[in-house]
């Protein structure tokens, strides 16, 4: 019999939450804490944002999704001096975008099959829609890894 490569889902990840409260449209907000690949080691994941807005977005509304790593196992690769408290979130770090369009939420979007690299990082969002996030500490990004399995 031959073998099967299936896919094997772990367990969601919440990696943004109470930060993406009262958040200011332009800004990029970096999870407060690493997501460890270099031990759990996870191939691929898929994103899922929700937001709700003050106000309805502008109609080319987008919240893009950044993943900082630690390649050398100290310092964030995040376009300044390594410590991501004030990451330059540039299209080298660009791994998705969330598209909002003229809405004010709630919104929920998906980015799937992101393939990451098995080293720490500090996801990040980056809101580039003319309206802030309301100031509610219901937002979120969670991310839902998996590796392929040979059976």
């Amino acid at each position: 019999m031959a073998n099967k490569i299936l896919w094997e889902k772990e367990s969601e990840v919440s990696l943004l939450t109470t930060e993406l409260q009262n958040v200011a449209d332009g800004s990029t907000t970096p999870d407060g804490a690493d997501y460890d690949n270099a031990t759990n080691q996870f191939r691929w994941a898929d994103f899922l944002f929700y937001g709700t807005f003050d106000a309805a977005c502008d109609a080319d509304a987008i919240v893009g999704l950044y993943l900082f790593y630690k390649l050398d196992g100290t310092n964030y690769a995040d376009g300044e001096d390594g410590d991501v408290a004030a990451p330059v979130a540039t299209a080298n770090s660009r791994h998705g975008i969330f598209i909002i369009g003229a809405d004010a939420g709630p919104i929920y979007q998906q980015v799937l099959g992101v393939r990451l690299s098995p080293r720490a990082f500090r996801a990040a969002l980056k809101l580039a829609t003319g309206q802030d996030l309301t100031d509610v500490a219901t937002h979120f990004l969670k991310m839902y890894p998996y590796n392929e399995e040979l059976q």
